[in-house]
């Protein structure tokens, strides 16, 4: 019996060990955040400014996955990335892929690239990368007008790149609700006035993971369990962690891009 512990553990051990040593590097694959439609590691944008995208983001996922919305159609995700450094670090396409962003390739990535300068980050430019199936409702051109109209609007003031982020991000969601979905109308301006009256409030930071999520992506939790096992221990013990983790995921479902994006 004891024996038979010890090559399960072992097995575990050795198992743990490898798929450790599989994953990517952190600096050659980037892995979304915990609630998928904001990637701000670098925290270039106020946490208001994140939770306004990830709200609307998830809002519009819903929303597009109405049962009177032809399928193919179905699950549209703008999600929003921020880059501190070269934009040649990064591959939009290979991020956008392997991410899965939108279903039925209904996806929308949005870069905004910065350079550090001391303690401030200077705006750089910014890149569309679009799905195969959105792009025949946004084209590079209906983008950069997108960009001029809402980005650049000159009403925002040059400096507040979370203002016109979200200025731009509610454009982009104006432009799907109302061309891809025909909704008969979507009010931009009050959308603006209520991210201007918190813009500046005290609240979290999008979380990267889950307390959870870092135990099990350990190795050392399963040699924990291994040991457990070969002492007698049982692993029923740990059930309730996978209960006490699971709870909803946000996430892409799939969507493709065949590396149409555009960038100014």
């Amino acid at each position: 019996m004891l024996e038979k512990r010890i090559i399960i553990v072992w097995m575990m051990i050795v198992l743990s060990i490898f798929l450790t040593g599989c994953q990517p590097a952190s600096d050659s694959i980037l892995e979304p955040s915990k609630l998928f439609y904001v990637h701000d590691n670098s925290h270039t944008l106020l946490n208001a400014t994140s939770w306004s995208v990830f709200n609307y983001g998830e809002a519009l996922y819903i929303d597009s996955n109405n049962d009177a919305i032809p399928e193919f159609i179905q699950g549209s995700q703008v999600v929003v990335l921020t880059h501190v450094g070269d934009s040649s670090d990064i591959e939009s396409t290979e991020i956008f892929n392997h991410w899965g962003i939108g279903k039925n390739n209904m996806g929308i990535l949005i870069i905004l690239y910065f350079s550090k300068d001391g303690d401030s980050y200077i705006f750089d430019n910014i890149l569309f990368e679009i799905g195969q199936q959105m792009s025949e409702y946004l084209s590079a051109f209906e983008a950069n007008n997108l960009i001029t109209d809402y980005f650049y609007d000159p009403s925002i003031p040059t400096y507040d790149y979370d203002a016109r982020l979200i200025s731009l991000y509610h454009g982009v969601l104006s432009h799907i609700y109302l061309n891809v979905y025909n909704y008969t109308s979507y009010n931009h301006q009050s959308y603006m006035d209520g991210y201007y009256e918190i813009q500046y409030d005290y609240i979290r930071a999008i979380p990267k993971a889950t307390f959870y999520d870092d135990i099990f992506g350990n190795y050392w939790f399963w040699i924990i369990v291994g040991l457990t096992i070969l002492f007698g221990g049982s692993i029923l013990q740990f059930i309730p962690l996978f209960f006490f983790s699971s709870g909803k995921s946000f996430r892409g479902h799939g969507g493709k891009s065949i590396g149409y994006w555009f960038k100014r």
